[in-house]
């Protein structure tokens, strides 16, 4: 039987988070000035520092080999992005030139076939570009989009304040979710832990790939066993069921379900957050229903949460 805590008017002490400082608003518009790099079009032979857009391909003892070709790639001269000597070979051409470059691959390059091998690439310059020197004026807001340096200067301010309100709210969040799972009774069965550890296990193993590290790699990093592993893992499993079974409730409760709309605007965000077509989208629609309508009803819950809980 569960008996669930009274789930509205805890006072564990929610952080108001504070206003961005100057500070804060003065390093992300560095930030945004050292990271967006605009450029324009250049007359004449290109220089170390232009960017020359090419089209390009390597050929070994005059045959294609793989990997080695490659059609309107930007490539900024002098940034080391390709083997030596093939940026310094582009430097001194303007846009329409053919240039064959003779290059030869480090004796330790990673494709053995093409180690210490001397190739040739033909390349096709079709525009020279330089940089744009951008400063922190009206100019460099209207490149991103807004009106005047003002405009972007308060846009970054809102944002540093949603982020710090963001990360309080879900820090708070956490902690009385814990507090209420501590506060019940709440009763779950293997089955709903095992798929509580299953999906733990998944956003393990998809947080790992992004670091090309397998979960048994990262386990020896941590310095545990496997079995030690799996101990705070069942753990954190039996935490979550016992979590989901009390959003479960005040969802109920409180008639805070996912409806189709909702569900569809969780879509639209993925969508756009991931740049996905008309065709995976509905796909994602059809076979991730019902796990999209369990997040859209758990930021129901979070969100009434946070209103009624300080």
């Amino acid at each position: 039987m569960n008996l669930f805590a009274a789930y509205t008017k805890n006072h564990l002490g929610k952080e108001i988070p504070s206003p961005a400082k100057e500070e804060e608003i003065r390093k992300e518009l560095d930030s945004l000035l050292q990271n967006n790099v605009f450029t324009e079009k250049k007359e004449g032979a290109s220089e170390n520092g232009d960017i020359v857009n090419i089209d390009f391909e390597g050929f070994l003892d005059g045959v294609p080999f793989e990997g080695g070709k490659g059609e309107n790639y930007d490539l900024e001269l002098g940034s080391h992005t390709f083997i030596p000597g093939f940026e310094e070979a582009l430097v001194g051409h303007s846009a329409s030139e053919d240039v064959d470059v003779h290059v030869t691959f480090p004796s330790d390059y990673q494709a053995k076939d093409l180690a210490g091998k001397a190739v040739i690439f033909q390349c096709k310059v079709h525009e020279v570009k330089r940089k744009v020197q951008c400063h922190l004026d009206d100019d460099f807001a209207r490149r991103l989009g807004f009106h005047t340096l003002e405009d972007l200067r308060k846009a970054v301010k809102e944002n540093i304040e949603q982020e710090k309100k963001a990360k309080i709210d879900s820090e708070y969040l956490e902690s009385l979710l814990r507090f209420l799972v501590k506060a019940s009774t709440i009763d779950v069965t293997p089955e709903q832990v095992r798929k509580s550890k299953e999906k733990i296990l998944t956003t393990y193993q998809n947080a790992l790939i992004r670091y090309g590290m397998g979960l048994d790699d990262y386990i020896s990093a941590l310095g545990m066993t496997r079995e030690a592993f799996d101990a705070a893992i069942d753990g954190e499993a039996k935490n979550t069921a016992k979590t989901d079974v009390l959003t479960e409730y005040i969802a109920k409760r409180e008639n805070l379900q996912a409806t189709d709309e909702d569900i569809q605007h969780k879509v639209e965000d993925l969508k756009n957050y991931y740049h996905l077509d008309e065709e995976k989208a509905k796909q994602l629609l059809e076979q991730e229903k019902e796990e999209l309508a369990l997040e859209c009803t758990q930021e129901k819950v979070g969100d009434f949460l946070l209103a009624n809980n300080d």
